[in-house]
């Protein structure tokens, strides 16, 4: 009679899916920082943000700068 294989050995050897590389967290967080200085941009008419509209700068930009200069 033929040796029997185990299946454990099998399930172990097998390769694992590749994960996608994840962004590190203070790149990630430096490009959210860029992507809300250049999406609430002052409207050169009535000087307020183009995005949501509030007085500029608005909220989002200044917590964006805060966060920038805390690099």
């Amino acid at each position: 009679m033929a040796d029997v294989i185990s299946l454990r050995l099998y399930r172990k050897n097998r390769l694992t899916p590749a994960a996608e590389p994840r962004m590190p967290e203070p790149a990630q967080l430096y490009a959210l920082i860029g992507l809300a200085l250049l999406l609430h941009a002052p409207v050169s008419r009535t000087d307020a943000c183009g995005q949501c509209g509030q007085p500029w700068p608005c909220p989002q930009v200044r917590l964006a700068c805060r966060l920038r200069d805390g690099f």
